[in-house]
């Protein structure tokens, strides 16, 4: 049996790793001449530029399986910081954490914590009241989110409204819709939302060397099997079966091809999908950005502190930044900084068509509003470009994609589809589960 795998990030990866390990011909075609996908980083200098995810959460086992079989397993660290919410000019400190069993430990932060206005408190004891009853509605072992396809059929703009106010919506669930996504709330539905709060609960975890360092590791351990550079040009279909791909350089056959693309390039190259597959794909929606890394050769916050959000009502053209200097060691050298700063949202279209000489200074300017010591020219600046950045599983997105994979999956013989967008919590976990699903199917 001969697969090809089309794309080089975490699912295309997983999805070849786990043919290698079958014993599977695989061939991974990558049109970029990296791999790692929106999960690549690289060290520079000291420094650890992740281009994209940052952290993982305990419910990620998919991510931490492979770190174990690669040999990675001492590089899983717990993540316990403090964050802070920006507000009429003055931050507000509170652990990050919402495991209720953690968070007592830090009662005296969260009772000091002033960071909303007094309506916002009520408001949000309701939402709370609420996420409880609905908490073992949230599969995180299987993934399966027919329970909560009532919620995913909501943004999260209307659930907050409904069950907590506008307080509610404009200083704790748009900030955080923002700093997860990158998009607005109306644009994100609110099943998607409150998985990754509640996935969050048990903790977070970050990998010491970077999220990137398990691209790289996968990526070394099939490097025989990856093709970079080498861009498809097209799927072909026959008569309902796959017979391979196009490239520049010609056809290559195949028994099956595992796209692990985005929704939006797997319809592009796969002309001939059949409604039942086409249609759930043009549900799934992308924020984009342009994410930029500043190097520091100072911390911008505090000790043990790592992450500013703030509402969208506060003026500022980032939904928050992050300083990933303390996290480890080996992510940037003793009492240095290493702030992310990022683009969001509608406005995100306009500001980044801007030269990028001229965002990057208008990203300072408003980092200094916030945090008066952000330097006017960092040490370093690493700026990368998003068209597609984060999937925003809009409402509607959810219930189509499951019905998808429950009833249509199969419908054109030898294709598999594999990406975050699969999963109610579409992120790197997401897309590597997809892609090993995806190898598990190809070879059933």
């Amino acid at each position: 049996m001969s697969v090809i795998v089309i794309g080089a990030g975490p699912a295309g990866l997983a999805a070849t790793y786990e043919l290698r390990k079958k014993g599977v011909d695989v061939l991974c075609l990558e049109e970029r001449d990296v791999a790692g996908g929106r999960a690549r980083g690289y060290n520079k200098e000291g420094y650890q530029f992740d281009l994209g995810a940052q952290f993982s959460a305990n419910l990620c086992t998919t991510t931490f399986r492979l770190c174990r079989e690669l040999g990675m397993e001492d590089a899983i660290q717990d993540f316990d910081f403090m964050g802070a919410m920006w507000r009429n000019g003055k931050l507000y400190p509170i652990p990050a954490t919402i495991n209720p069993l953690e968070a007592a430990k830090h009662w005296r932060e969260i009772l000091r914590f002033r960071g909303l206005p007094w309506k916002g408190y009520p408001q949000m004891a309701r939402v709370a009241f609420h996420m409880l009853r609905r908490r073992r509605d949230f599969d995180f072992v299987t993934m399966d989110p027919e329970a909560v396809l009532d919620l995913s059929d909501i943004s999260i703009e209307e659930y907050a409204l409904r069950y907590g106010g506008r307080v509610a919506l404009d200083y704790v669930f748009q900030p955080l819709t923002a700093s997860l996504t990158l998009g607005e709330p109306d644009q994100v539905g609110a099943a998607h939302v409150l998985a990754l709060l509640m996935g969050l609960m048990p903790g977070l975890k970050f990998l010491k060397r970077g999220i990137g360092s398990l691209p790289a590791a996968l990526y070394e351990e099939c490097r025989d099997s990856i093709r970079l550079s080498t861009p498809v040009n097209r799927v072909v279909i026959d008569n309902g079966k796959v017979k391979g791909v196009e490239t520049p350089d010609g056809f290559m056959d195949a028994d099956a091809v595992i796209c692990t693309t985005t929704a939006t390039t797997a319809m592009r190259l796969i002309p001939d999908l059949p409604d039942t597959l086409r249609k759930p794909l043009e549900t799934v929606t992308y924020s984009s950005c342009i994410h930029f890394i500043f190097a520091l050769k100072e911390r911008l916050l505090p000790e043990g502190w790592y992450a500013v959000t703030f509402s969208r009502n506060e003026g500022s053209i980032q939904p928050g930044f992050a300083d990933a200097g303390g996290k480890s060691p080996y992510f940037a050298p003793p009492g240095a900084g290493l702030v992310h700063s990022l683009t969001w949202g509608r406005r995100a279209r306009e500001l980044n068509e801007l030269p990028l000489e001229e965002l990057k200074r208008m990203m300072i300017k408003d980092l200094q509003m916030i945090v008066p010591t952000m330097p006017d020219e960092p040490y370093m600046t690493v700026a990368v470009r998003w068209d597609e950045a984060i999937c925003l599983d809009p409402p509607g997105q959810a219930r189509a994609i499951h019905y998808m994979r429950k009833n249509n999956y199969r419908d054109v013989e030898g294709l598999y589809l594999a990406g975050e967008y699969m999963y109610l919590i579409s992120c790197v976990e997401g897309a590597l589960r997809s892609g090993i699903e995806a190898a598990t199917e190809a070879t059933r």
